[in-house]
């Protein structure tokens, strides 16, 4: 065992793969739980690099990471996006010719022999660009697929995904219009559309918490209630058209409208700051079409 101010490094036998690197995005993080995501995946990859959307607490940050030898971060001046920053993440491992990078939440939490039970996947196929786990949410518990022991899907949440840095530069990055919301699921659509597959698997399951979910009933029903602030509201209702919008797929286009209808009343009966979610959401609705709009017109 090592210590370095304070934090005890975890110096036993995993295997360290050189090829991969950690990218996380924070924005005001809780520290504790940043620190515990670092600590999952130390000892697992090559480096971690951080890139900090101008959180409130960015010198905090910087004291954590100063206990580690192998963390860089970068600091961006204003919020600007998921997006972006997981393109500087990914620009990083393009030029320090990593072939992968792990994708992760400030809040996530890999389990042990994480990239040892992932990266193999990889050699299934050639065309695979994704290797995703499992979601299993602190709240709500498991989240979307859970394919055993693997299947090929269409769509992956961008936490806990490993990911070639060859098929990212291909299909031109993630899409920085976007800023957060539906980042993941526009990056996967593209993907796919350029001839690439995404596989999930449930060797390994990956601790996440969807902004402060709830599981709640409507008559028979069960519904996830996320609680996200006013501000996530706007691009989640904004993301929910202009995504499928702009990648001309109507079906999901008309179902991203009747979400943004169930949104507003899954505020309505149960989240607090009512008025302002609902405006927000509303104004969300309105911009995709107005960006929509402007896109076709491009």
């Amino acid at each position: 065992m090592l210590k370095s101010g304070g934090v005890t490094e975890v110096m036993e036998e995993h295997l360290i793969y050189k090829e991969v690197y950690a990218g996380i995005v924070t924005f005001n993080p809780n520290l504790k739980a940043l620190e515990d995501n670092i600590l999952s995946v130390y000892n697992q990859v090559n480096e971690i690099v951080i890139v900090d959307n101008a959180s409130e607490n960015v010198d905090r940050i910087s004291e954590v990471i100063k206990q580690f030898s192998k963390i860089i971060l970068i600091k961006n001046h204003e919020n600007r996006g998921i997006a972006c920053a997981l393109n500087q993440l990914m620009n990083f491992g393009e030029i320090n010719q990593y072939s992968y990078m792990l994708t992760l939440d400030q809040d996530s939490k890999c389990p042990s022999d994480y990239i040892q039970e992932m990266l193999p996947f990889f050699k299934i196929d050639k065309r695979i660009a994704v290797v995703a786990p499992v979601i299993k949410d602190v709240n709500i518990g498991v989240v979307g697929h859970a394919p055993s022991p693997y299947g090929f899907v269409k769509t992956c949440i961008t936490s806990g995904s490993v990911v070639s840095i060859e098929a990212w530069k291909e299909i031109g990055g993630y899409d920085e219009l976007l800023f957060i919301d539906s980042v993941d699921f526009d990056f996967c659509y593209r993907l796919r559309k350029a001839k690439y597959l995404i596989l999930q698997t449930d060797r390994k399951y990956l601790i996440h918490e969807i902004g402060n979910g709830e599981v709640k009933k409507i008559f028979c029903w069960k519904v996830n209630v996320t609680n996200h602030s006013p501000f996530r509201k706007y691009y989640i209702s904004r993301n929910n058209i202009y995504y499928p919008l702009k990648n001309r797929m109507y079906f999901r286009f008309f179902r991203g409208i009747i979400r943004d209808i169930w949104l507003i009343f899954i505020v309505l009966f149960y989240e607090e700051c009512k008025v302002s979610k609902i405006k927000n959401i509303i104004k969300g609705m309105h911009d995709a079409f107005v960006i929509g709009k402007e896109n076709n017109e491009n």
